[in-house]
């Protein structure tokens, strides 16, 4: 399998997710600065010249939440549970967090780190606080399912886990922290000694944007 795209979130889901998956696969860093993803080759695999996209037994697949899901399924439904309602309950949080949570998460990145890379190009606040205002009223929702258990579904690692994982990890280069969410910050600090993840994030060690 081969992986192509840049050091961002997107990224980490899929990579972590092969690599709890224990598979093999060849990872290709784009540089965005050389317009190396809207390259013949790189539409070729993304018709829209977007990552991640991956090669997979010769068939490109794109857009990284059904990238996770391909991999899990195609991998005995490991990380994706074995019945229409487990895989109806993982997609209820990758649904939450990419139409949600995920979305705002992304608006500050994007505001607060990504626009710092692009001249001339200054954060705006009314995105940022429009951000903050839906992260306030969503994030008691993720921090009370993690009440009683270590993941999001059935106490069990999922690929909800992993993408919710990924979207959080934007804390580190926005203004976004989870202080007052003492079940988030435990999942978060536990998913983030796995070993599964410290090898996937070695091979990002410029994990903060594409433009580096």
């Amino acid at each position: 399998m081969n992986i192509y795209g840049f050091p961002t979130f997107n990224l980490s889901k899929v990579l972590i997710t092969a690599e709890e998956l224990s598979l093999d696969y060849e990872l290709h860093l784009l540089d965005a600065s050389k317009g190396e993803h809207k390259s013949p080759e790189h539409l070729e695999r993304h018709p829209l010249g977007k990552i991640p996209a991956i090669e997979y037994q010769g068939d490109y697949y794109i857009e990284s939440n059904s990238i996770c899901r391909l991999l899990a399924e195609e991998n005995d439904n490991r990380l994706y549970g074995n019945s229409a309602k487990d895989h109806a309950k993982v997609n209820q949080w990758i649904d939450l967090f990419g139409f949600h949570l995920g979305r705002w998460m992304g608006v500050l990145y994007f505001e607060e780190l990504i626009k710092s890379y692009i001249p001339n190009s200054q954060a705006n606040p009314d995105n940022i606080a429009e951000a903050n205002e839906f992260l306030q009223q969503q994030l008691p929702v993720f921090n009370n399912a993690l009440e009683q258990q270590n993941f999001l579904v059935n106490d069990q690692l999922s690929i909800a886990d992993i993408i919710a994982f990924a979207y959080c990890q934007t804390q580190h280069h926005t203004q976004l922290n989870f202080n007052d969410y003492s079940n988030i910050d435990r999942w978060y600090h536990n998913m983030s000694e796995r070993h599964a993840v410290k090898k996937a994030m070695a091979k990002l060690p410029n994990h903060i944007s594409p433009f580096n």
